[in-house]
């Protein structure tokens, strides 16, 4: 019979001892929140606003122009 991944995990997560196990459980909950992006989360809001003001003008200064001697 064929274990799904689950299974195998599950099983031998109890098999280890219990600090472990709240390792392994603090190893999935950091990979739920990666998974769903939390980890971007501690970002926001840490560009100074001159600095996104001065990014915003370089984008809108240099894109969509096409530079014919670069390829």
């Amino acid at each position: 019979m064929v274990r799904s991944v689950v299974d195998e995990i599950s099983e031998r997560v109890k098999r280890l001892p219990a600090a472990q196990q709240r390792q392994a459980l603090a190893y999935v909950e950091n990979l739920e929140r990666t998974a769903r992006g939390d980890g971007l989360l501690a970002f926001a809001g840490s560009i100074p606003p001159d600095d996104l003001a001065a990014m915003a003008a370089a984008i809108e200064a240099d894109c969509e122009r096409v530079d014919t001697a670069d390829w």
